[in-house]
């Protein structure tokens, strides 16, 4: 994906660019899939400022950003650029968002993203979600939730 992302189609209305599939699912959870974002982003930028995160702010705001960025792209039709991440990251609680930020334009870190999405990829994560249970990979894609207790259950066999 190009730094800048891809344009979406300008001719698709906002409305039509979220199948009715999916914003029904969304509905069911609280999300409303809007279809305003104007491009396919490049994550690469988000996935630094979530490594930031974790390192200095820890996984419980990791994971608030993590809520604030897919509402901004997907709902409130925000692009995942430096001043929107600025943005969520301070929503999400992030204590040094400028720093934050810093290090996610850092083209170093960048280069770190970039690196172990492409170890994933050599290791068969195709798409997310992915999920590794116990280090086995477990498959990708949105599984219903007696998938998880059986794949669990299986763990917990391994071990005893």
């Amino acid at each position: 994906m190009p730094k800048e992302g891809t344009a979406k189609d300008p001719a698709t209305p906002p409305e039509r660019r979220a199948p009715q599939r999916l914003k029904d699912a969304g509905s069911k959870v609280g999300i409303d899939f809007t279809g305003k974002t104007d491009r396919y982003p490049n994550s690469t930028l988000m996935h630094a400022l979530m490594l930031y995160t974790l390192e200095n702010d820890g996984h419980a705001v990791q994971h608030m950003l993590a809520d604030v960025t897919f509402r901004h792209y997907f709902s409130d039709g925000k692009y995942a650029n430096a001043t929107n991440l600025r943005d969520a990251a301070v929503e999400a609680g992030v204590a040094k968002p400028d720093a934050a930020i810093l290090y996610a334009q850092d083209t170093a870190n960048q280069a770190r993203v970039v690196a172990e999405a492409a170890d994933y990829s050599r290791k068969g994560v195709s798409g997310v979600p992915f999920f590794v249970v116990n280090g086995t990979p477990a498959g990708s894609g949105a599984m219903p939730p007696s998938t998880f207790k059986s794949l669990i259950e299986e763990q917990l066999l391994v071990k005893t």
